[in-house]
């Protein structure tokens, strides 16, 4: 088979369109329900819904496209469209629907913010080989993309696993408590980063000491980091320094997300939008304090109520210093970060794993649709 033998066809010549009763409000969404609904947003089900007249019926699987998110949704059940930037992609009879979806996946649309984006979907020609070509293009894509999903599977039992463990070791126990900034040094050991003028957008570069930001914190830094600055730029920004087995927390948005700073990186700058908990190691585990920021209801429930801000919650670094955490015999928390270290070494397994297998669904894609 030679892809040039192969029908190009305007993606808009392939579709066809899809009866909308109503389209729903976030505000309006249900957490229970008869019917589900599909947004743009990245959840594959947003709520639900019980009004059957607003339900759309399939004849066959479509493809939602976000009009201003750009996620990507293979759908095979009927559903009720959640609030604006639904676009339903229903292919006609010459194309198969998970193709189109693979198709739209690997379009190259690039983020226009929140603007709308099926402007630049639209101008796109879709490939057309005949249906069992198709149908052979598929099964390829879908075991690939089987396989990274039981591997996320697996990534997941071992998350599901280290928090029963914490909660199995610490869940009941009773041992003494303090605030945070009792458990560090320096006073200056929780920090914010630099703002203002002591950090320019400017003076970014692409190479050099990585900042460190939100998206590296929220991926447990998965996410490489794409901002820089120089080695001179670093020193004057010392006391923004992060380490190994320094705690690095969201301030702004998802307040308390956090992660540990691995040790098998270079020394960095934290973000303006990051916090700092630098601990004193004879008195507190890292690691167990990250499960514990991230677990305890009690902790949860103390940073709801000092964050801040209307339309994004903020926390600050006083407010976070007088945050009460539970320290029980420095030896418990050792034993558990031992536990956790070896569930981390088997997620790295896992996760190397899963770039090799996305690299060749990559090139797969890319040799189909590129």
């Amino acid at each position: 088979m030679m892809k040039q033998n192969w029908e190009y066809k305007n993606i808009e010549e392939c579709l066809e369109k899809v009866a909308v009763a109503s389209k729903l409000q976030t505000k309006d969404f249900l957490s229970e329900g008869e019917f589900p609904i599909v947004s743009q947003e990245a959840d594959y089900i947003s709520g639900y819904w019980n009004n059957e007249s607003d339900v759309v019926r399939l004849l066959h699987p479509v493809v939602v496209f976000g009009d201003h998110s750009r996620a990507v949704k293979y759908i095979d059940f009927d559903f009720v469209v959640g609030a604006d930037g639904v676009k339903i992609l229903s292919p006609k009879d010459f194309l198969n629907p998970k193709f189109l979806y693979y198709f739209v996946k690997s379009a190259d649309i690039p983020s226009l913010g929140y603007s709308r984006h099926y402007k630049l979907l639209r101008e796109k020609d879709v490939p057309v080989p005949p249906l069992s070509e198709q149908s052979r293009i598929v099964a390829e894509l879908d075991l690939l993309t089987g396989i990274i999903d039981k591997q996320n599977a697996q990534l997941k039992e071992l998350d599901n696993l280290a928090q029963a463990i914490f909660y199995d070791m610490f869940g009941d126990l009773s041992c003494d408590e303090c605030t945070l900034i009792d458990l560090c040094v320096s006073k200056d050991d929780i920090k914010c980063g630099p703002f203002g003028t002591q950090l320019f957008k400017s003076e970014y570069q692409k190479e050099g000491v990585a900042v460190w930001g939100i998206p590296q914190i929220n991926s447990h830094f998965i996410i490489p980091p794409s901002d820089y600055v120089s080695q001179e730029k670093a020193v004057a920004l010392k006391d923004y320094s992060v380490v190994a087995g320094d705690i690095v927390m969201s301030r702004k948005g998802n307040v308390g997300q956090c992660s540990v700073f691995p040790d098998s990186f270079e020394n960095g700058i934290i973000h303006s939008d990051v916090l700092r908990l630098r601990l004193d190691y004879d008195k507190a585990n890292s690691i167990f304090m990250m499960y514990q920021l991230h677990l305890s209801d009690s902790i949860k429930h103390q940073i709801q109520l000092v964050s801040s801000g209307a339309i994004m919650p903020g926390i600050n670094v006083t407010k976070l210093k007088n945050i009460k955490v539970q320290v029980p015999p420095l030896a418990l928390q050792q034993s558990f970060a031992e536990k956790i270290q070896s569930i981390e070494k088997q997620k790295e397994t896992i996760r190397a794993s899963i770039a090799d297998t996305q690299k060749l669904l990559d090139y797969t894609m890319d040799k189909y649709f590129g």
